[in-house]
């Protein structure tokens, strides 16, 4: 018995880190310093990395000025149950709406990734102002799966869970209808991916998942 509540609490003590762990990766993914600019993509879209103490792979910030309502784009973000309809390019995703409620809710994504093993994780993605269309989502732990009620078919998948993860859509107006729109994440994919892999496969997927959504939102407004 008092070994079972030393494991209790060895797994509560390592959630309450994580939790704690995400919000110190949220503020220096807002932190503006020490980002370094990679590349302009020819549609426009600005790539920049940046490297957060303690975590081997780089963040990733990707943004454009669009002429696009933000609160389409939030709500496009948002979206988490028509996923595998509008994210085009991430190819081997399924992701599913676990829950969802008024501020926030709780999704499910498993990938797979050629020539290694699948990944999974679940997010739980609010707004920290509801009144604002920024949008963040966070990883849950592993150990707090079991209070989020993952179906079977997706946790008995055998893939490498992801717990280090974060990221954040955002909007700053920049005059006459147009803002300028931020997607910006850190993500460690585990397992024994040379960091260099890592990194380059985040920065390929934040441009996918930034110009799908975009463009999910702009077909929504009539713009596409």
């Amino acid at each position: 018995m008092k070994l079972l509540k030393y494991s209790i609490n060895l797994s509560l003590l390592f959630s309450v880190m994580l939790a704690l762990h995400a919000q110190v990766i949220m503020d220096q993914l807002y932190n503006e310093q020490e980002w370094v600019a990679v590349e302009t993509t020819k549609e426009g879209i600005f790539i920049a990395e940046k490297k957060i103490p303690g975590i081997s792979v780089k963040a990733v910030r990707v943004s454009q000025v669009l002429d696009l309502d933000p609160e389409t784009i939030a709500s496009v973000v948002e979206d988490v149950s028509n996923y595998n309809r509008f994210l085009n390019s991430a190819g081997g995703l399924d992701c599913r709406l676990l829950e969802k409620q008024e501020f926030s809710l709780v999704g499910y994504q498993h990938v797979q990734v050629p020539m290694i093993s699948d990944r999974s994780y679940a997010f739980r993605m609010f707004r920290p102002d509801p009144a604002e269309t920024r949008v963040d989502w966070q990883l849950i732990p592993e150990g707090d799966l079991e209070t989020i009620n993952v179906p079977d078919e997706l946790s008995n998948r055998g893939s490498v869970y992801i717990d280090v993860g974060a990221g954040s859509w955002a909007r700053e107006e920049v005059g006459e209808g147009l803002y300028q729109v931020s997607y910006r994440l850190i993500m460690d994919p585990g397992g024994w991916i040379p960091n260099r892999v890592s990194d380059y496969f985040n920065r390929v997927s934040i441009v996918n998942i930034f110009k799908d959504a975009v463009a999910e939102a702009a077909m929504r407004t009539g713009k596409s």
